[in-house]
């Protein structure tokens, strides 16, 4: 199967020895990627017989790791933090961590946001961490479609709230905005890796690369969902006002809808969920809705919503087949 936009190359098989079978490197792909006599590849095999290869700098050894240093020796414990969620989103296996000891604390709190992460190694100002996690299970669409159920069970906590329950869900809903970070780092960091390691692509359920770019930004406006919902509980916590019934169930059913249209592209869903961004904004004056945190919280979670179409015209234009000159 030849993607599109993809360069095609035609060469004959030949002989070398006795029972070798060889064919040549294009000499542009060569240059471009550094390949001479002597150079490794990596050849992956599908299981429709298509050979992937790729020169071994690109798609990193067979079996091999990608190991990353962080040398922080006057850091603090967020730039730990920071430098090592990076390096994390990077793709890196395995990374060393040199900072003060008092900085290095933060990693056990760390290990618990990144998913598959732990603390191989330890000594006198440093500690190595290794992600050992089995990435051809969490696919794009497996980790989208945990994010989107985490930002519906904070809605189903804040319809709880709405309805009468004690503040205890609003803690909830605080508590998995953790949980949603750490598969929106899972993501950025399936999509480093994509682009590492190109044959990785199909393992995690895109059919090219073009793909990643949607998905990510689909990603991270559901993770942008989730910081409104911790948003909206704490103003509930603070100020002791519960939230509309009618608002968290318009927000549920945008989300409902949203999803609707990146999973399965439906144009019903499209057009039902602009009608009830238009409707919140239509029936209310812009001082009304910045003058109630509820209100302006609801209708940033509305626009959001509202930008997963955009995700879904970008995915549906890199699906697009090209048409020829």
């Amino acid at each position: 199967m030849v993607e599109a936009g993809a360069r095609v190359h035609v060469r004959r098989v030949q002989r070398v020895g006795y029972s070798s079978l060889a064919v040549s490197l294009p000499r542009r792909w060569a240059r471009k990627w550094g390949v001479d006599k002597g150079s490794k590849v990596v050849i992956r095999e599908l299981p429709d017989g298509t050979l992937l290869l790729a020169p071994e700098t690109a798609a990193g050894a067979a079996s091999g790791r990608w190991k990353a240093l962080l040398e922080l020796p006057d850091g603090t414990e967020a730039e730990v933090e920071r430098g090592v969620i990076a390096l994390y989103e990077a793709g890196y296996d395995a990374i060393r961590v040199v900072a003060p000891p008092a900085a290095l604390g933060a990693l056990g709190r760390l290990t618990r946001r990144l998913s598959g992460v732990e603390i191989v190694e330890e000594g006198p100002g440093y500690a190595v961490l290794e992600v050992v996690l089995d990435h051809a299970s969490l696919g794009f669409g497996r980790i989208l479609g945990r994010m989107s159920s985490l930002v519906g069970e904070s809605l189903g906590d804040l319809a709880a709230y709405a309805g009468g329950a004690g503040p205890e869900v609003l803690d909830r809903v605080v508590a998995r905005d953790d949980e949603l970070d750490k598969f929106y780092f899972l993501l950025v960091r399936q999509a480093s890796m994509c682009f590492r390691r190109p044959h990785l692509l199909r393992e995690l359920g895109l059919s090219d690369a073009a793909e990643i770019l949607p998905s990510l930004y689909y990603g991270k406006t559901l993770e942008r969902m989730g910081d409104t919902l911790v948003q909206m509980a704490m103003y509930a916590r603070e100020s002791g006002r519960r939230p509309g019934e009618a608002l968290v169930a318009m927000m549920g059913e945008s989300l409902a809808l949203a999803s609707a249209v990146f999973r399965e592209g439906e144009v019903g869903a499209a057009s039902k969920l602009a009608s009830l961004h238009r409707s919140f904004f239509e029936g209310r004056s812009p001082g009304e809705v910045i003058g109630d945190p509820f209100l302006s919280l609801t209708g940033n979670f509305l626009s959001l919503c509202l930008d997963v179409l955009d995700a879904r015209v970008e995915l549906e234009a890199v699906k697009r087949p090209l048409l020829a000159r």
